[in-house]
């Protein structure tokens, strides 16, 4: 158990940690919980000098900040007028752009595939999933049955996304994987269960994930590993919890994960990627932590914890256990997404 120790001040925090490496961590402010909230806006937080600024002022219930291969680039969903359409700027806000402008149409959870594409979900309902080229604004759907789907995630290099794809919204789904390419689908899981958003390890050749409701290894709950173009999964830990995702370390040695003995009652929790060395975080004195993000050094980890029933998003120096809150005084914080560079 790795114990975090709270009351550092946040210049000499900073200042300890490696800027180069780990320049920005993006998350979700305004909220006191997850529910969608008209207040809920995107802030960014500068490592290197502790600023932290909203690159979303001026909209409406934005959320699901998603980062560019290159770190230069941000993607968000928010409202401008209408419903739903995505943005993409800079770390600092500027060069904000509406790279949608459908008010008409419900567009969400954007991820970039390669520097200048996105893949998004299109719907009330997170109904089907789209490709959009960024510079020439042309836009494909990629799927052709409608389904409730999660998150989309983005290999590395950006050619495949693996996406929770089911019948029911909320309810049990499949770990589907779409090539790019040539747009072909392929069902990993074939066994519907609650699946968390899956990670591609650094080297596109695995999927981590959280399930519930299904068996692999002997338990109907935990975090496993599979082969990112099929296999069977191996059971790494009997306590994931899927509602939250999961993240590789850079090096592909590591994965940190949302633990839960009872759904109300969540944990960091690092592990091997071959299932030995599980170690929980202990965020003394928070409690329901979870969403975790690896710095792209590998040496600090982003997470939201709740303290006196408020989220803020934690970071921790994985060497030596220190955390610190990098939400400004006052603020909410969820879901935080560590810049790849």
């Amino acid at each position: 158990m790795v114990t975090l120790r709270s009351g550092l001040l946040i210049g000499a925090f900073v200042g300890a940690v490696s800027t180069e490496a780990a320049p920005y961590v993006a998350y979700v402010g305004g909220v006191p919980v997850h529910s969608p909230s008209p207040t809920a806006k995107i802030l960014v937080f500068d490592v290197a000098t502790g600023a932290t600024a909203n690159v979303s002022e001026g909209l409406w219930s934005a959320r699901a900040p998603a980062w560019s291969p290159d770190g230069t680039r941000l993607a968000f969903e928010a409202i401008e007028q209408g419903l739903n359409d995505l943005f993409v700027c800079a770390p600092d806000g500027s060069g904000r752009a509406n790279v949608t402008q459908t008010p008409d149409r419900w567009e969400t959870a954007p991820v970039f595939a390669g520097d200048d594409r996105l893949v998004y979900l299109e719907g009330p309902d997170r109904t089907h999933l789209w490709l959009a080229n960024l510079p020439s604004g042309e836009r494909s759907k990629l799927t052709t049955s409608p389904a409730f789907h999660g998150p989309p995630v983005a290999s590395p290099g950006g050619t495949r996304v693996a996406v929770v794809a089911g019948e029911k919204l909320a309810g049990a789904g499949d770990i589907l994987v779409i090539d790019l390419t040539d747009g072909s689908v392929r069902n990993l899981t074939e066994a519907p269960a609650l699946y968390s958003p899956p990670a591609f390890s650094p080297d596109g050749t695995g999927l981590a994930f959280c399930f519930d409701g299904r068996e692999i290894g002997g338990a109907t709950r935990g975090l496993a590993v599979m082969p990112a173009v099929g296999g069977e999964p191996k059971l790494l830990a009997t306590d994931g919890y899927p509602l939250a995702p999961v993240s590789f370390s850079p090096d592909g040695t590591q994965i940190a994960y949302t633990s839960s003995d009872a759904y109300h009652n969540t944990w960091v929790t690092l592990i091997h990627a071959d299932g030995s060395g599980k170690q929980r975080l202990d965020v003394s004195p928070a409690h329901i932590i979870g969403w975790p993000s690896f710095s792209p050094d590998g040496k600090l980890l982003a997470c939201q914890a709740v303290y006196a029933a408020r989220y803020t998003i934690r970071l921790v120096e994985l060497s030596t256990g220190e955390a610190r809150i990098i939400t400004p005084e006052g603020e909410t914080g969820v879901n935080p997404v560590f810049s790849p560079r």
